[in-house]
Protein backbone atom coordinates (compact mmCIF):
# COMPACT_ATOMS: atom_id res chain seq x y z
CA UNK A 1 0.00 0.00 0.00
CA UNK A 2 3.03 2.23 1.02
CA UNK A 3 3.65 2.65 -3.01
CA UNK A 4 0.67 3.94 -3.71
CA UNK A 5 1.18 6.82 -1.31
CA UNK A 6 4.67 7.17 -3.13
CA UNK A 7 3.75 10.57 -5.68
CA UNK A 8 1.77 12.23 -2.38
CA UNK A 9 3.22 14.93 -0.71
CA UNK A 10 3.95 14.54 2.85
CA UNK A 11 1.58 16.23 4.19
CA UNK A 12 -1.99 15.80 2.48
CA UNK A 13 -4.96 18.81 2.04
CA UNK A 14 -8.58 17.35 3.63
CA UNK A 15 -9.58 17.69 -0.29
CA UNK A 16 -6.25 14.88 -1.24
CA UNK A 17 -7.55 12.57 1.88
CA UNK A 18 -11.13 13.08 0.53
CA UNK A 19 -10.25 11.64 -3.04
CA UNK A 20 -8.37 8.89 -1.53
CA UNK A 21 -10.98 7.65 0.74
CA UNK A 22 -13.88 8.31 -1.51
CA UNK A 23 -15.51 10.45 1.35
CA UNK A 24 -16.86 13.93 1.63
CA UNK A 25 -14.10 17.07 2.99
CA UNK A 26 -16.83 17.37 5.69
CA UNK A 27 -16.09 13.48 6.79
CA UNK A 28 -12.29 14.20 7.12
CA UNK A 29 -12.54 17.37 8.76
CA UNK A 30 -14.80 15.42 11.13
CA UNK A 31 -12.34 12.52 11.13
CA UNK A 32 -9.69 14.87 12.81
CA UNK A 33 -11.69 16.54 15.24
CA UNK A 34 -13.08 13.91 16.69
CA UNK A 35 -9.19 12.59 16.68
CA UNK A 36 -10.16 9.34 14.84
CA UNK A 37 -6.97 10.63 11.81
CA UNK A 38 -4.54 12.61 13.34
CA UNK A 39 -4.19 16.30 11.52
CA UNK A 40 -1.95 19.78 11.74
CA UNK A 41 -3.64 22.34 11.62
CA UNK A 42 -1.81 25.44 9.88
CA UNK A 43 -3.95 28.72 10.62
CA UNK A 44 -7.23 27.30 9.12
CA UNK A 45 -5.97 25.03 6.98
CA UNK A 46 -5.72 21.20 7.79
CA UNK A 47 -3.00 19.01 6.92
CA UNK A 48 -2.60 15.73 7.46
CA UNK A 49 0.36 13.57 7.55
CA UNK A 50 0.71 10.71 4.64
CA UNK A 51 2.21 8.36 7.62
CA UNK A 52 -0.78 9.15 9.69
CA UNK A 53 -3.42 8.38 6.53
CA UNK A 54 -1.62 4.75 6.14
CA UNK A 55 -2.10 4.16 10.01
CA UNK A 56 -5.38 4.91 9.37
CA UNK A 57 -5.79 2.78 6.76
CA UNK A 58 -4.12 -0.70 8.11
CA UNK A 59 -6.51 -0.04 11.16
Amino acid sequence: MNNYFDSYPFLLSVDEVANILGVTCKTVRHLVNTGELSGIRVGRLIRIPKDKLIEYLNR
